[in-house]
Parts: structure tokens; C-alpha cells; sequence
């Protein structure tokens, strides 16, 4: 039978969102010509604006009632879905109208990595094909944007993305301290840096900005797509366990990564070369210095 509408139920946090468009894609190469109706999150809506084939976005509001849930269920229940594929563990695919459902109950995981366990949920459909990297769309107005940042620069294929990590989060990131010796090191690998992060990173980063010969740009506190851009202009990305790190590899930009709770076996950025490192009593504060400058010189060799 032909499959014409596919309901697809995504995850919140931008990393995490990220890491669900391999299930996206594959759904896609299966049935190429279905539309596909996409649940997300304010948080990380922009990263499904441009799919080519997706149909609607609907957002899940936490902050209405039971979650959102119920919202959700009156504007999705007029449309009767061929495939519904739920990547949450709430059950709201169970309360929709569709003919076949795929949830994390009967999943059956490829792998440890968070990618791996997405991609168990269609594990039936996927079967044993390769497992698609990361992807974000890009429009040609995040592109423009990118091009008229970096314009200042005059090599713009040795270029550094960094995101020196949120002050209120500090064993996820390097100090301060950290950070403009290891650009002083290495100021000579680079044509200059891209600052990228929220707006809480900006403090610290004209901290850092201001110490360092190096030119640069400031484009924190600007948008996901619009980072993504810059991203995907970059040489390598240097920064903590974050969305960034995950749009980062989407865009083919390798990564070195700082962790602290969670591992990297199961969280590091998907398909693209990246080197992580955790840091002694969960605090990436501890992570050898030397040790990241010849992570450095690993990506620059190759």
C-alpha cells in the first residue's frame, strides 16, 4: 500500500533533535514520496524548517497542559497517518489515529550510542542498511548570513569555531583561563575564530576575545541555523558537550569535545571525525591541556 503520511514524533533539546534526523532520513529513503507532519520543540523548531519533505510542524508545549499533550492530540487527529514514529517515551502515539506505529517500546537498538538506540525504534523498516549521518537544512539566507560574517577574514578555509561554554555550567567547560592559552598556542594554525553560543556565553567570551591576537567574530547569541552556517564554513569546532558540537557534524565539520557527566560513548557528535575527552571526577575542567592542542594537530595533519 502506498505510504503517503508519515507522523514524525522528535525529541526537544537541539543535540538531541539533531541526532534524530538519521531516523528522518532513512523514513524518507523508504518512502520517498511521502509528506512527513514533524512534532518538535521551540527550543529546536528552526533545525526542521527547511526538510524538503516535511509538510507541518507542530510544536509540543510543555508549559500548556498535561504537557502539551492534549494540544497536540486535537490539531493531529483529524489526519489518519499511514506510519506514526514516535522517538518520545510519553505514548502519544498510542492516543493518534495511524495505521502503523513505531515507539521506543519495541525498539530494538543498534548500537550504545544515543544514534544507534534512535534508529532501533524503526529497526523493522531500517533493517540492516548503513545508518544515515546528521543532517540540518540550510537555506540560502543562512548561507548569505555566514558569507557576509566571515567576509573580514582573508583565508577563510583555516578557520576555528569555538564555544568557550556557559559561566553557570563550569565543570562542562574549560576556564577562561584555558582557553586563551590554548588559542595563544595555536594562533598560528588558524586564520581566526568563530566565537559561537547562547547569549549566557558572551561575558566570557569577550574575555577570552580580548586577550588573544587572533581575529575573530562574536556570533554568539545568534540563531541555530545561522550557527549552523558558520559551522559548516569552519575547519574545526572546539567546545563542551552541547547542541553546537551535534549541528557541528551535521554540517561535515570535525569536533573535539570537552565531557563531564555523561560519557561519550554514548552522547559524541554522530558520523563525523571527533575526538572527545572527559575529564577526571566528571569535570572537564581536569582534562589535560596538552592532550587537546595535539587533538589539534591531529585534525590539521589530516
Amino acid at each position: 500500500m502506498l505510504t503517503r503520511n508519515i507522523l514524525f514524533i522528535g525529541l526537544s533539546s537541539v543535540g538531541d533533535a539533531v541526532m534524530t534526523t538519521p531516523v528522518l532520513q532513512s523514513l524518507h529513503a523508504l518512502y520517498p514520496d511521502a509528506l512527513f507532519d514533524i512534532v518538535t520543540d521551540r527550543r529546536s523548531v528552526s533545525l526542521y524548517e527547511n526538510c524538503p519533505y516535511k509538510r507541518q510542524l507542530y510544536l509540543k508545549d510543555k508549559d500548556k497542559f498535561l504537557r502539551g499533550v492534549p494540544d497536540l492530540i486535537f490539531k493531529l487527529w483529524s489526519t489518519r497517518y499511514d506510519i506514526i514514529v514516535d522517538l518520545r517515551t510519553d505514548g502519544l502515539a498510542y492516543l493518534l489515529r495511524g495505521k502503523n506505529k513505531y515507539t521506543k517500546w519495541k525498539s530494538r537498538p543498534y548500537g550504545e550510542h544515543a544514534v544507534e538506540e534512535l534508529m532501533g525504534v524503526i529497526a523493522s523498516l531500517h533493517e540492516a542498511r548503513p545508518i544515515p549521518e546528521t543532517k540540518v537544512w540550510l537555506s540560502d539566507r543562512d548561507r548569505n548570513y555566514a558569507d557576509q560574517k566571515l567576509n573580514s577574514f582573508k583565508d577563510k578555509q583555516k578557520l576555528l569555531a569555538l564555544s568557550v561554554g556557559d559561566p553557570n555550567k563550569p565543570v562542562k567547560t574549560l576556564n577562561v583561563e584555558r582557553f586563551i592559552k590554548l588559542l595563544e598556542r595555536h594562533a598560528s594554525d588558524f586564520s581566526g575564530v568563530v566565537f559561537l553560543g547562547g547569549g549566557a556565553e558572551d561575558e566570557n567570551t569577550c574575555r577570552v576575545a580580548s586577550k588573544i591576537k587572533m581575529p575573530y567574530v562574536n556570533a554568539t547569541g545568534n540563531s541555530l541555523m545561522e550557527a549552523a552556517a558558520l559551522l559548516e564554513r569552519t575547519r574545526l569546532y572546539i567546545g563542551p558537550d552541547s547542541g553546537l558540537g551535534h549541528i557541528a557534524s551535521a554540517v561535515r565539520t570535525p569536533t573535539i569535545s570537552f565531557f563531564s557527566q555523561v560519557g561519550p560513548e554514548r552522547f559524541k557528535p554522530w558520523g563525523v571525525p571527533s575526538i572527545c575527552f572527559r575529564g577526571e571526577q566528571n569535570d572537564a575542567r581536569n582534562i589535560n591541556f596538552d592532550d587537546i592542542s595535539n587533538a589539534i594537530r591531529t585534525f590539521l595533519n589530516e
